[in-house]
């Protein structure tokens, strides 16, 4: 516990230093870290399958590890940011100036932990803080292993690795990176927060126009690699009433096939609880299931069962049948928004729920395999779903301003509001408009406040919307009435008419010739 706080004291002296504020320093440390990983991949290896990892896995983790250490790396450009830092000098306004937080603590997940660990820990580095981890003593490997590589490989000053809990008076200075949070409103409150909402649900929606065998390869796949400890894996399949016996099936033949071999059982402390409401739904008649100790896929029959609505964790397949996509839509209680969503169906069914079944990500066709590996993508920043976390997300904008010239009041805002359209030459008068009034100078004065009054007067440009050439849906109904009408009256009246007046015509001819 002490060496703990001594650890504290030395990063938040190195805070005050601004030591990790170079970014010839940042480079140096990535560089040392992507290094002894690589000399460690062996033992890396070797502690990740003792873990409970499949030699595969272990390869995808550490391959993936090393990728978003280089990224990192990758992201940092010297002569560009040497040439912005010193912007202000030439007379020229650094608006996209970015500053870390300083402190970076981060509280990993069990889960792929060796991933887990690195992925925020390079951004954090990258955008120039001091680093804290919590590791706590446990049983995995790769812990052990983990400490000897990370305070080998950073400097000491500026990296900690501790066994305890951060004190909540470091957390008010500093960001907190926490995985392990269930929700976000369960996390303690603190000033700056990365939470990733690891309990937050996953399903998967297969249509009638989805390529069956494909989705139910994907989707297994995606349930039970790692152990089905993966918070991306699907907790709840939604498959047509059309094809669920042959997704089920395929589902089946998958997982035999992929554990044909495998002696491991599910059996763990995460997947106790999920294990538990398979069986009461098995006993009640809510469910059935498939499978033995090393997996099981299941048939969910009522929607009142807890497998339909609870957090899947274990090698458990929970399927439902959906009678459309409406059915899929709302008339489960998914929980909203999603943490993913996978839509196995043709690209306009997909379209349809990807438009109304929210979610933070919508996957058509495909599960990445990436996405698999590591913690939820922090749901309070623009995600990264590819590497979870990216250097901005550690850092804060603090732009430096030389002038506020016109067109540098119009940069900063475009800057600032991150538009992707150029600011419009009124802004530019406006920005200019409203420095000179703030500062009469006799006729600039009034021709000022004539282009004011002219910028409010002037409405914003037309949206030059098409003409709708198109019948809409309750119109394209009467036209079809109508002509269902027409067609049947008018021949109707037509013929009667013609049969009437031919009668009448015979009648009068008989009339004359009497």
């Amino acid at each position: 516990m002490s060496s703990d706080v001594q650890a504290l004291g030395r990063l938040r002296a190195s805070v005050v230093d601004g030591r990790t504020e170079s970014i010839r320093y940042r480079q140096a440390q990535l560089q040392d870290l992507h290094k002894n990983i690589r000399e460690a991949a062996t033992g890396l290896l070797s502690a990740l399958q003792e873990d409970g990892s499949t030699p595969e896995e272990a390869s995808v983790e550490v391959v993936l590890a090393q990728d978003t250490v280089r990224h990192a790396y990758d992201s940092l450009h010297f002569h560009k940011e040497l040439k912005d830092e010193y912007s202000i000098t030439e007379g020229k306004n650094y608006v996209n100036r970015r500053a870390g937080y300083g402190l970076v603590v981060i509280r990993p997940t069990r889960h792929t932990r060796l991933y887990s660990v690195l992925a925020p820990l390079s951004a954090a580095v990258a955008a120039g803080n001091c680093t804290v981890i919590e590791l706590p003593q446990t049983t995995l490997h790769v812990d052990t292993l983990l400490r000897t590589i990370l305070t080998s490989a950073l400097d000491v000053s500026t990296f900690a690795v501790v066994t305890s809990t951060v004190p909540s008076d470091v957390l008010e200075s500093a960001l907190l990176v926490d995985q392990t949070s269930p929700t976000l409103s369960s996390t303690p409150t603190v000033t700056n927060l990365l939470a990733s909402p690891s309990k937050s649900r996953v399903v998967a929606v297969v249509d009638r126009t989805a390529d069956v065998d494909a989705a139910a390869k994907a989707i297994s796949a995606a349930r039970f690699s790692f152990g089905g400890a993966s918070p991306y894996a699907p907790d709840l399949v939604l498959v047509n009433e059309y094809v669920k016996d042959a997704f089920f099936e395929a589902s089946t033949r998958c997982a035999t096939t992929a554990f044909a071999r495998s002696k491991k059982t599910i059996a763990s402390n995460e997947s106790e609880a999920t294990r538990k409401a398979v069986k009461e739904a098995e006993d009640k008649k809510l469910a059935q299931g498939f499978g033995g100790d090393v997996f099981r896929v299941v048939e969910v029959k009522d929607k009142a069962s807890a497998l339909a609505t609870m957090k899947v964790s274990g090698r458990y397949l929970p399927i439902a049948a959906c009678s459309s996509l409406v059915d899929a839509i709302f008339n489960y209680d998914l929980g909203t928004p999603l943490l993913a969503a996978y839509f196995f169906a043709a690209p306009g069914a997909a379209k349809y729920l990807a438009q109304h079944l929210p979610s933070q990500l919508a996957c058509v066709n495909h599960i990445p395999t990436h996405l698999l590996v590591g913690p939820p993508a922090p749901a309070a920043k623009d995600p990264d779903f590819h590497y979870r976390y990216n250097k901005d997300m550690f850092s804060i904008s603090r732009p430096q301003l030389v002038s506020a010239s016109p067109s540098h009041c119009a940069e900063t805002t475009s800057s600032c509001t991150s538009s992707t359209s150029a600011v419009s030459q009124d802004s530019v008068h406006a920005f200019a408009c409203a420095a000179a009034l703030l500062i009469p100078d006799g006729k600039e004065l009034e021709k000022n406040k004539k282009l004011a009054v002219t910028l409010m007067a002037k409405a914003p440009p037309p949206m030059n919307v098409p003409g709708n050439h198109y019948l809409g849906f309750f119109e394209q109904g009467i036209v079809i009435g109508l002509s269902i009408i027409a067609s049947i009256v008018l021949p109707t009246v037509g013929y009667t008419t013609w049969i009437t007046g031919r009668k009448g015509f015979d009648m009068a001819m008989k009339l004359r010739s009497s």
